[in-house]
């Protein structure tokens, strides 16, 4: 089951979007369930004891807490970087302002049904990426991490260590077979860092830092590379649409 949730002080908006996330979901053959909420305090208070849902459509201009202090509270509050945020206004020049809370996409007021079924589509499609199990050997014996969870892979000699959101973990290995195992999300910046894209948090020239704090430099040979591939990433999950 999927869980969706939806946050707008407008609740003729509300109730349209929901229909509209239910037909999406009927015509991508995936069981759905859908919560709504009306303030960004009353989610806020929710989430203090129940989980986030899988994707929350979330407007901007909420009053008192707005969207932005939602995302924050969900993103550094609560640590939780899986959950995709979509975000709705009526404005479009918020859209360059939340690339720090990473939102899946941002819909611009009147949202179609179109848009509604293209977002719905790849959370799906990134959300089983991010479940997919990375397998690796230490020793005598086999472990598995969910994808969604890894954000850096660091080469040093023949060790590899692997940082995730619930602690670090090293084997042996080479990143170039890491690499061939792990999702389209994963891009290698440099011959001794591979980073997932859904867990960096800014780009400059000449590096990224990580949701986690650490800054890892991008090497030349991989700059041109790198930018043109966080560009396809980002078009992807952020493409401000009508």
């Amino acid at each position: 089951m999927y869980n969706v949730g939806i946050c707008d002080d407008d609740k003729v908006f509300c109730a349209g979007l929901e229909e509209m996330v239910y037909e999406a979901a009927k015509a991508l053959r995936q069981k759905i369930e859908t919560e709504v909420w009306y303030s960004g305090e009353s989610l806020m208070r929710d989430l203090e004891s129940v989980a986030c849902p899988d994707i929350l459509f979330l407007d901007i201009e909420l009053y008192e807490k707005s969207g932005i202090d939602v995302g924050k509270f969900i993103r550094t509050d609560r640590e939780d970087y899986l959950t995709h945020i979509v975000y709705v206004s009526s404005r479009e020049e918020y859209a360059m302002q939340l690339f720090r809370l990473q939102p899946l996409d941002f819909l611009i007021k009147p949202v179609s049904e179109e848009r509604v079924r293209e977002v719905l589509e790849r959370s799906f499609k990134q959300r089983t990426q991010n479940r997919a199990l990375f397998e690796y050997q230490k020793g005598g014996h086999f472990f598995q991490v969910p994808c969604g969870e890894i954000l850096y892979f660091m080469s040093s000699d023949k060790k590899i260590n692997m940082v995730t959101t619930k602690g670090s973990y090293d084997f042996y290995g080479k990143l170039k077979n890491v690499m061939e195992k792990l999702p389209a999300c994963f891009v290698m910046i440099h011959q001794s860092y591979v980073i997932n894209t859904d867990h960096a948090a800014e780009y400059t020239y000449e590096a990224v830092t990580m949701q986690d704090g650490s800054v890892l430099g991008i090497s030349k040979p991989y700059r041109k590379t790198v930018r043109g591939r966080i560009k396809e990433l980002e078009k992807e999950r952020l493409h401000v649409g009508i």
